[in-house]
């Protein structure tokens, strides 16, 4: 019978290594796997190659099927917190015959676990939640004063005299823009900027991963800014975005994980747009 998972992540990796299977020994012959492959494929090639069902290793080394399938589809979501994670993974690589400590460090590079349990539960219930998200007041405070600028920048333009109007040049299209799109119709160019080296991930709107990396300080990605795509950081403040060139800010929250921000929703600041030169 497999324990059960307690709520208080403080409890977590005690109880995560009694879940630690008494015996797996590995095998005798290691697989055969490319180093260029995630850490979740390596999991189900290891396996696979092996003659091992997910239902044979989940019961020998007592940890469910739904944890395993996760691990292999590296779905952090479905895990119950990042001591039983590690856990699970360290009893499955071993068993699997695969280099634990690469594994682990693998996984946590590709999967941005590398944050504590994030539904840790409020101990108190009357306990309120905005002194534990201090954030959210200050980006309150920073939407508020956005729009003041942006109200005050308007009142100005409205309140000069009008000028002769001046066509701006036409920006020539890229090749990979189709013919039926509109000559007046200015091309979306989102870059993402590395201030610190930091893992990086952008996937399509089909889940299709197309960058899973650790970005250099100065290195600049830009990923297809058609609607769907979302990006994925181990640390929200370790890249600035910019929009044709203009500041959009940090991707997220300085020290804090990015899961899933939409790009096509990400546009400049107002500060960015006043900024921009007049034609």
């Amino acid at each position: 019978m497999l324990e059960s998972v307690p709520t208080d992540p403080a409890a977590a990796e005690g109880t995560a290594q009694r879940m630690q299977p008494a015996q797996a020994a590995p095998p005798t012959v290691a697989p055969e796997l490319d180093p260029s492959w995630r850490a979740g494929r390596k999991l189900t090639e290891a396996r696979q190659q092996l003659g091992l069902s997910i239902a044979e290793i989940a019961d020998r080394i007592r940890v469910r099927r739904e944890f395993l399938e996760a691990l292999e589809e590296m779905n952090i979501k479905v895990l119950p917190g990042k001591a039983y994670a590690l856990a699970f993974l360290r009893s499955y690589a071993r068993v699997l015959g695969l280099d634990e400590k690469a594994i682990v460090e693998q996984f946590q590079d590709e999967s941005a676990l590398t944050r504590e349990d994030a539904t840790r539960p409020i101990r108190d219930p009357k306990s309120r939640p905005h002194p534990e998200r201090p954030w959210m007041v200050a980006a309150a405070v920073l939407v508020l004063a956005g729009g003041f600028v942006g109200w005050r920048a308007l009142q100005h333009e409205e309140a000069r005299p009008a000028a002769p109007v001046e066509q701006p040049a036409t920006v020539a299209p890229q090749p990979a823009q189709t013919a039926s799109a509109s000559a007046d119709a200015p091309q979306r160019v989102v870059e993402i900027r590395a201030l610190t080296a930091s893992w990086l991930e952008a996937r399509g709107p089909d889940g299709t991963v197309f960058l899973s990396r650790i970005l250099n300080v100065g290195d600049v990605y830009r990923p297809d800014p058609s609607p769907g795509w979302t990006l994925h950081a181990r640390d929200g403040g370790a890249f600035e975005v910019f929009i044709n060139g203009q500041s959009a800010g940090l991707l997220g929250i300085a020290g804090s994980p990015v899961l899933g921000r939409k790009i096509d929703d990400i546009q400049p600041t107002v500060q960015a747009q006043n900024a921009a030169p007049r034609s």
